[in-house]
């Protein structure tokens, strides 16, 4: 074990909050350290600063740097001060969590394993053909804000269930669904005031909504990494719709590594553009394509494909935690 640790002053005001985030990422953050070397410095990457606690610990000549996300992006693209002042200093780095290669396993599929209802099929079925997708969005990331804006000019609103977070600053109200989830598990983790967009980490949201909706566009948390995978892109797997995902390039690759089938025949495979707004242009293609689809008969056709998404993600669920020891394994080693 080690007693070398960074964590940022923001994420350490964050682990304070009583929300079930906070309380399974201490616990994998626990069980990582402990196993550390003495000699280790564990760096939990999430929010990291160039600051004088980081400064100090890598004074101090730690033999390997653990760097790890969990509950958010892995962000040697985004905070490169940070991670360049590590990497400079620092010889031997291990990156663990939402990094590409042996170091990588999925805070979140541990998350939709302990807090998702299981959703028995019957429950979740699409019985009442009124929309054609669904879209929601709480934070107006700017692959966000780009795809309803599009959505908009391509009168594809009145298809769909949209929402997206507004900006007070600049005066601009958010996009609410008329139905939504109210008291949800995540608005402990946020900043969230009454009226805002609930934060719904743990549901796939109003049955109603979902039970009346077929296509499920998926927008991630972030474009600019590659392995980010939250509890967005399991909600349609859990709920039986097939998707399209607005997100990281390897999302899809991860999927089909999986066994998910991502309905490439369906939809095609525009995810693989190197480009977000073509990545965009695509989903809005095929919502053109789809928009005057017999939703029912489309579902009909697609429903053993789905039945066999939502039972594969118990083997997902396995495979991570197999992902997850040998983590710690990897750590354990000299």
């Amino acid at each position: 074990m080690t007693s070398l640790i960074y964590y940022s002053s923001t994420f350490k005001n964050f682990i304070k909050r009583d929300s079930i985030i906070s309380t399974l990422e201490s616990k994998y953050l626990e069980e990582l350290i402990s196993s550390c070397h003495p000699t280790d410095l564990f760096i939990n990457s999430i929010w990291g600063e160039l600051d004088n606690t980081l400064i100090e610990l890598i004074k101090l000549k730690p033999s390997r740097a653990i760097v790890y996300s969990g509950m958010d992006w892995e962000n040697t693209v985004c905070r490169k001060e940070f991670n360049d002042y590590i990497s400079k200093n620092v010889k031997n780095i291990v990156h663990i969590g939402n990094s590409d290669g042996e170091g990588y396993f999925s805070f979140w599929l541990f998350f939709t394993e302990k807090y998702f209802a299981s959703y028995p099929i019957e429950q979740v079925e699409f019985n009442n053909p009124k929309h054609l997708y669904m879209c929601l969005n709480r934070k107006r990331h700017s692959h966000r804000v780009t795809l309803v804006d599009r959505l908009k000019e391509e009168g594809l609103l009145e298809y769909g269930l949209v929402s997206l977070g507004g900006d007070s600053e600049k005066k601009i109200p958010q996009l609410n669904l008329k139905a939504d989830a109210k008291e949800v598990d995540g608005n402990k983790a946020t900043d969230y005031k009454p009226g805002d967009i609930p934060n719904d980490i743990s549901s796939i949201g109003d049955l109603t909504n979902w039970n009346n909706t077929l296509i499920n566009v998926v927008t991630e948390t972030t474009t600019h990494t590659s392995t980010f995978i939250s509890e967005k892109t399991w909600k349609p797997i859990v709920g039986l719709r097939p998707f399209m995902i607005v997100g990281d390039y390897k999302i899809y690759s991860y999927l089909k590594e999986y066994g998910i089938d991502t309905f490439d025949d369906i939809f095609g495979t525009g995810y693989e553009h190197p480009w977000v707004h073509n990545r965009i242009e695509w989903v809005i293609n095929n919502l053109k394509k789809y928009s005057n689809t017999n939703l029912l008969d489309m579902y009909k056709d697609l429903y053993p494909r789905l039945v066999k998404n939502k039972t594969q993600l118990q083997k997902i669920f396995k495979i991570n935690s197999i992902k997850y020891c040998k983590v710690v394994d990897l750590i354990k080693k000299n």
